[in-house]
């Protein structure tokens, strides 16, 4: 199985602030902050509970 959305994060040209970028089959979607990182973890947890146990 393939990874097809993915977070990556690098440190900014001072080497502490972190960098999170958005990438969707390997190309960079766009950079996404701290909140919306949270808050896409969230989505993606709440719509575990749509699984269907088999």
């Amino acid at each position: 199985m393939t990874q097809k959305l993915c977070i990556r994060v690098t440190l900014e040209k001072d080497g502490k602030t972190p960098k999170r970028e958005l990438l969707y089959d390997g190309l960079k979607v766009g950079d996404i902050s701290y909140v919306e990182l949270v808050d896409f973890i969230m989505q993606a947890t709440s719509s575990l509970r749509f699984e269907i146990k088999r």
